[in-house]
C-alpha cells in the first residue's frame, strides 16, 4: 500500500479513465488483432471491462454483494449506473481510496449518496469473519487484488463462510498461461520493486481451488487488453507530467513509474502478443 497505493489523489487522476478511475485491464477485444483494431477510448473500454465482469458473474441485479480490493470504486459505479437496487460491501487498505469513496459518499450530485454502500478502510485479513456477515452474501468479487493473496486456500474458506448456500464468487487478476515458478514470488522479478509482497498465478492454479468452492468458469483474456490499457495510462502520464512534476512528484518518483508501465508492458503484456500473461476470470459456487 505505502509503495504502490497510497500516492497522492491527484497523481492518480491524471492517468486513470475519468468515468471510473479503474485502476485494473480494460477490454478491447479477444484476439491481439482485434485488441489493436478496436477504437474504444480507455473510459469505452473499462466500461466493456464492468460490463463483461457483470455477465460472466452472473449478476440480476438484486444480490448483497462484497468486493475485497475496491479501488477508487469503479466497479461499484458501474454497478449502481446499472444495477441501483444491489447492496455493497467494499474493502480498501489504502486510505487514498476510501478518502476518495467517502467524498463521493458526502457528494449529493454523486451516485454513492444515496447508493446501498458500506465501506470498510482495512485489510481482508485483518477483519473477522463474523464482522464481514457469516452467509451473508449472495456474490463476493474481487478485481484486481488476488495478485496481493499469499494463501489462496485460506481466502477461498473465508469467501465460502460468507456466502449464502448456492452463493458465487468471481474473481479478475493477473495470470500466466505457462507456469513460471518464479512468478510466485515478486522478489525474484522485476515487477517486485513495483508490488512487494506480489505474485503471478499460473491460470490452470486458480481452477484447482476447489476444498471450498465449485469453479464454473475459467477464461484467460489476451495480455494485450493489459498492454493497451498501460500504454494508455503511460501516454496520460507523460502528457500531464509538468503538472505532476510541480505539484506531487519528484524526478526519482517519475522515474519509478515511468520504470512501472515500462516494465509491465515489456515484461509482461507484450511478449508473445500476449499469450504469456494476461487476466483470468473465474467464478465459483458454494454447494
Amino acid at each position: 500500500m505505502s509503495v504502490h497505493y497510497d500516492q497522492p489523489l491527484g497523481f492518480f487522476q491524471s492517468f486513470l479513465d475519468k468515468d471510473y478511475m479503474a485502476y485494473s485491464m480494460a477490454y478491447y477485444g479477444e484476439t491481439p488483432e482485434q485488441i489493436l483494431r478496436c477504437d474504444y477510448t480507455l473510459e469505452q473500454a473499462q466500461e466493456e471491462k464492468f460490463r463483461l465482469i457483470c455477465e460472466r458473474a452472473e449478476i440480476r441485479g438484486d444480490e448483497k454483494i462484497l468486493n475485497i480490493g475496491c479501488g477508487f470504486g469503479s466497479f461499484e459505479v458501474y454497478l449502481f449506473k446499472h444495477f441501483p437496487d444491489v447492496e455493497v460491501v467494499t474493502i480498501t487498505a489504502s486510505k487514498t481510496q476510501a478518502d476518495y469513496i467517502r467524498s463521493k459518499q458526502q457528494d449529493p450530485d454523486h451516485l454513492f449518496n444515496k447508493a446501498n454502500l458500506t465501506l470498510i478502510e482495512s485489510d481482508i485479513s485483518d477483519i473477522p469473519p463474523e464482522q464481514l456477515g457469516i452467509e451473508r452474501y449472495d456474490l463476493v468479487i474481487s478485481i484486481a487484488v488476488f495478485e496481493q493473496v499469499n494463501n489462496l486456500d485460506a481466502i477461498f474458506q473465508l469467501m465460502a463462510s460468507l456466502l449464502k448456500p448456492a452463493g458465487r464468487v468471481f474473481l479478475h487478476l493477473i495470470v500466466s498461461q505457462p507456469v513460471f515458478p518464479q512468478y510466485f514470488n515478486a522478489r525474484e522479478t522485476p515487477v517486485g520493486a513495483y508490488f512487494p509482497g506480489g505474485r503471478v498465478w499460473p491460470h490452470g492454479e486458480m481452477l484447482n481451488q476447489q476444498r471450498h468452492l465449485t469453479p464454473e468458469l475459467g477464461i484467460y483474456i489476451n495480455g494485450m487488453n493489459y498492454w493497451r490499457t498501460i500504454d494508455e495510462w503511460h501516454r496520460r502520464f507523460w502528457a500531464q507530467i509538468e503538472q505532476l512534476h510541480d505539484t506531487l512528484l519528484s524526478v526519482e518518483d517519475i522515474r519509478y513509474w515511468n520504470n512501472y508501465f515500462s516494465v509491465c508492458k515489456v515484461v509482461l503484456f507484450a511478449p508473445q502478443s500476449g499469450q504469456f500473461f494476461g487476466n483470468g476470470h473465474y467464478r465459483y459456487r458454494k454447494q
